[in-house]
């Protein structure tokens, strides 16, 4: 079970990761905006409720009590800090469930895609704490019986957030299990400058390299999001190599049909 998930998890927490830290700053950079220095005060009821505050003492003392003790520290640095230390858990409770940041001015800024409806994320919040609870936990069996949920989860609140897909707005889902290069030519479709590189030119030549990760991580998500195996999913020497492939398929007429090789009949 651990050689058939270990992979899929580290992918799914470094997504979990990047989504936490950039509703961090999300709502700390919003909030502010708009309640300026009473950004904390308005908070009062959520940052002192008792039971909040338990869920951070450790044999090294209360973190977040720290926080709110501190006299040398203004409002605006005791909201930055707090929000900056919480769990996942009260990043979600407070922009889901405190009447507070509800205001146009505050979601506006906070999201890339404000929702039409929040009934949505709302439902969708306990799905994803479980889906962090199973990677934190490595909880393969529960994660075996939830996928579906967990990842639909997951990338609603990415869709929202704007957040690590990668300028994809919705994952390609095919009817059957697609080729490698169906999932690339996908990717061509939504992003076509994964495909434009040109290491000639000086502002390229830093991003060239990402350009290649980025794909890489594209397809491996898209992969996994049309039920994939973690071991099933191809080299990345594969996968780049049958991006050139799509990218200038010309210069291969004259040489051999690379897609009778071993490496690539399973790429048609």
């Amino acid at each position: 079970m651990i050689n058939k998930y270990y992979f899929e998890f580290s992918k799914l927490y470094g997504r979990m990761m990047r989504l936490e830290i950039l509703m961090k700053h999300s709502l700390v950079s919003s909030v502010v905006a708009y309640y300026k220095e009473n950004s904390f005060k308005v908070f009062n009821k959520f940052f002192y409720n008792k039971k909040r505050q338990e869920r951070y003492q450790n044999n090294k003392g209360n973190s977040f009590l720290a926080i709110l003790k501190n006299p040398q520290l203004t409002d605006i640095q005791k909201f930055t800090q707090l929000v900056n230390i919480m769990y996942f858990s009260d990043i979600l409770f407070m922009i889901l469930c405190c009447k507070e940041f509800f205001q146009p001015e505050i979601t506006e800024k906070f999201y890339f895609k404000v929702p039409e409806k929040f009934s949505g994320l709302v439902q969708a919040r306990h799905v994803l704490q479980d889906l962090r609870n199973a990677i934190a936990h490595y909880n393969f069996k529960d994660y075996e019986q939830n996928k579906q949920r967990y990842v639909d989860a997951l990338l609603l609140f990415e869709i929202h957030m704007g957040q690590n897909i990668k300028g994809v707005l919705q994952f390609p889902k095919f009817k059957q299990k697609p080729s490698i290069r169906t999932i690339l030519l996908a990717i061509k479709d939504i992003r076509p400058d994964l495909f434009e590189i040109d290491i000639n030119r000086d502002d390229e030549l830093e991003y060239f390299y990402n350009k290649h990760r980025i794909l890489l991580d594209l397809c491996d998500d898209i992969a996994l999001f049309n039920n994939y195996e973690p071991q099933e999913l191809p080299s990345p020497w594969t996968v780049l190599r049958q991006m050139y492939l799509i990218k200038e398929p010309t210069k291969h007429s004259n040489e051999f049909d690379i897609f009778e090789t071993p490496l690539f009949k399973d790429l048609k």
